[in-house]
């Protein structure tokens, strides 16, 4: 078996092919190998084309085969149904790489289906990797290996995308703008190489600074969760994740499943990996730049400054939606700026020095705040300054001076504030659009309005928040002691039985394997075993166990509060004569249920849990805490988190988020509940999930939450079939 190669030879490649290069203007075999002669590629070009001699000034070869040096990557631009022939002579090459330009793949679905796994073969047979089918090309910082119009100005911008036509257009979209790529690469089909194989590489990769990406899937979440943690520690990344599947949502059967929705996660696996999502094509590129010109800051304290109260005011009404904090200013700054502005100017944060600001007026408001030039003033020392940060607003006035202001900016910045990121609002367009276009130029992220600066900002502090916290490697995970045996004899046991659903007294087994209680179960399948059980385990509830009967009390099913082993012996009897008169023709009756049931008298207080587990197809499970109850749907107060490296502090800021949360810490005198008994079932919970794959979905409705311990009354749990 061979060893699968990197990718890192498209990055720079001392030679290429292009199979399919053609001299006739306008065919993207043309535009290909212009474009790869016109970045001054400085490696070797071969054009593959059997019918030329010469194409573009360069020797053509009839197929790679034919050419006499070695070939790095081959770029193939021909009609997707004669790829695979090709490649297989690639193969024999010993090309590393195949950037598959061509079309008629996966995409077309049908015979393309096949071509495309076909293709994977002979990659994998020869050790090559794959860019594509259906995608751009490939632009590296030494060569434009795509059919773009142009070639994108270089820069310190990794751009990533699963769509070729986007991609073309976020270039375009550049070329009128300060930054510049370090790369430019098309995924397509991704039917070797995806995001992951490229920002692995592109993380270690000193021409690159910010890494963006416009996905429209994740096929391997589990490497995806694996990679981007360590990637994101070395600079930031941000993703836009479009095209979001509801398909997951609409096969869910579980309540965690149907309260999950489509695209929660995505947002989950983003958190846990320190990655910044974007939700429009705006933040991407908001967002991109703010990290590439601008300081991450030490903390979160910001300062407004606006010559304007309204713009301000929006300002500080960002700020707040997104978590950012206003500075509180020291007395001593406070007084110098008392001292130096106008009456009218408003001192606190936001600093308002009014609409007929000049320049100057600006310049103080700004060193003030950040202790700029205060040496001399009394009070004003480094431990005094906690303004880390600023948005800087402008409202075009008729005192007002744009030009000069946005000049002052850029020249503060970038003399004093090497370590604090200032973004800029200027409203207006007209009488402000050289000013905004100088700040863009010198590496100031301006905006036409003061709520897209806060997003941008809010990014910044996320990005703090996540370089501060313990990396995932290094986390320690609780790890229970269990019977992982006996839950798969029991698994084993359902599937021999050709189910996927587990019965009650299935899941209470399974739940004393690890440890959370619920209360006992045991399936009784003659009126003799009911009186044994309910002998054994006291007063009980007794129902149905039919797969095919959910709602057991409609076909009266149940029969509460059992205390004697000749009840139990009529129960059984009476339960089961009322499922087969009232229940589905089809009903399979396995037997009744003895359940343990609980003393509500002993308990002072009890409140209903909803937990959960639904396994996503990318990321694996997710678990679920929120309130539960007859009402869980209807409240759909709950919040989500990853099983993957689930730590006691993900537990408790899982719950946290939740409502619920308030009323199990007691509310109007109150007891709280056991708050960490709940934590300790969702470590359990975590545990199980992670050691069986085989669970699909999970519900216990309600998990009853005591002052003193719990219980999880009803449980549901689905596997898979095998």
């Amino acid at each position: 078996m061979t060893i699968k190669r990197n990718a890192s030879f498209f990055f720079n490649p001392k030679s290429i092919a292009i199979i399919g290069a053609s001299s006739t203007p306008g065919k993207v075999g043309y535009n290909v190998l212009k474009n790869i002669i016109d970045s001054s590629y400085s490696g070797k070009i071969f054009p593959i084309n059997p019918k030329a001699g010469e194409i573009l000034n360069y020797k053509a070869f009839k197929s790679v085969l034919k050419v006499p040096d070695e070939i790095d990557i081959a770029i193939f631009v021909i009609p997707g149904k004669h790829v695979n022939s090709i490649a297989e002579e690639c193969g024999k090459k010993n090309i590393k790489g195949l950037v598959v330009i061509s079309a008629g793949f996966k995409e077309i679905g049908g015979e393309g289906i096949l071509r495309e796994k076909k293709l994977i073969e002979i990659a994998k047979k020869y050790n090559m990797r794959i860019i594509g089918p259906n995608c751009l090309g490939f632009i590296g910082i030494n060569y434009n290996g795509s059919f773009a119009t142009e070639t994108p100005k270089k820069g310190h911008i990794a751009m990533i995308s699963q769509s070729g036509a986007m991609l073309t257009g976020m270039m375009d979209y550049s070329m009128e703008q300060a930054f510049g790529f370090s790369c430019n690469i098309s995924l397509g089909n991704k039917a070797d190489c995806s995001e992951v194989d490229f920002i692995e590489y592109l993380a270690d990769d000193e021409d690159t600074k910010v890494i963006l990406c416009y996905l429209e899937s994740i096929e391997n979440g589990e490497r995806f969760l694996e990679i981007l943690p360590k990637a994101t520690r070395k600079k930031p990344i941000v993703i836009l994740k479009a095209g979001v599947s509801e398909a997951g949502a609409r096969a869910a059967s579980s309540h965690t499943g149907a309260l999950a929705g489509s695209d929660i996660a995505y947002d989950l696996a983003f958190e846990k990996c320190g990655v910044i999502r974007a939700n429009s094509i705006g933040d991407l590129f908001d967002f991109g730049e703010a990290f590439l010109y601008q300081p991450i800051p030490e903390k979160n304290s910001f300062a407004i400054i606006t010559n304007a109260g309204g713009p301000g005011i929006t300002g500080v009404d960002a700020f707040e939606r997104e978590g950012l904090k206003l500075a509180q200013f020291s007395e001593p700054i406070l007084h110098k700026l008392r001292d130096n502005l106008p009456p009218e100017a408003a001192i606190f944060n936001p600093v308002d020095i009014i609409g007929d600001a000049s320049p100057e007026r600006y310049r103080f408001a700004i060193e003030s705040i950040f202790g700029i030039n205060n040496k001399n003033v009394e009070g004003i020392y480094e431990d005094s300054i906690t303004t880390y940060g600023a948005l800087i607003i402008m409202s075009p006035q008729a005192q007002t001076k744009p030009i000069e202001v946005a000049k002052l900016i850029y020249d503060i910045s970038s003399n004093h504030l090497s370590t604090k990121p200032i973004l800029c609002a200027m409203i207006g367009e007209k009488s402000i659009k050289e000013a905004r276009k100088y700040l863009k130029q010198h590496h100031i992220p301006c905006f036409p309005f003061p709520e897209r600066a806060a997003h941008s900002l809010k990014t910044l502090v996320r990005y703090k928040d996540f370089l501060d916290s313990k990396p995932l490697e290094k986390l320690e995970i609780s790890e229970f002691k269990v019977n992982k045996d006996k839950v798969k004899e029991i698994f084993d046991a359902v599937r021999k039985d050709e189910r996927t659903v587990l019965l009650s007294h299935e899941t209470s087994e399974i739940f004393e394997c690890y440890g959370i209680k619920s209360p006992k179960s045991r399936l009784a399948r003659t009126p003799r075993e009911a009186m044994k059980l309910q002998k054994e385990i006291g007063k009980s509830v007794l129902k149905i166990v039919s797969p095919q009967i959910i709602h057991k009390t409609d076909v009266g099913g149940i029969v509460l509060g059992v205390e004697s082993e000749i009840d139990a012996f009529e129960a059984f009897i009476q339960i089961v004569d009322s499922a087969k008169k009232f229940g589905p023709q089809i009903a399979k009756i396995y037997g009744v249920e003895v359940q343990e049931m609980i003393d509500f008298k002993k308990e002072k207080k009890f409140i209903e849990l909803i937990i959960g587990m639904s396994r996503d197809p990318q990321f694996g499970p997710m678990l679920m805490i929120g309130s539960g109850g007859i009402y869980a749907n209807f409240l759909r107060d709950v919040s989500f988190a990853l099983a993957y490296k689930f730590t006691e502090q993900d537990a408790k800021n899982t719950l946290q988020k939740t409502k619920i949360y308030s009323l199990l810490q007691g509310v109007r005198g109150e007891p709280a509940s056991d708050i960490d008994s709940i934590i300790e079932v969702l470590l359990r919970l975590s545990q199980l999930v992670n050691d069986f794959k085989d669970i699909v979905e999970l519900d216990i409705n309600p998990l009853l939450s005591f002052i003193k311990g719990y219980s999880a009354v009803d449980i549901k749990i689905t596997i898979s079939r095998g």
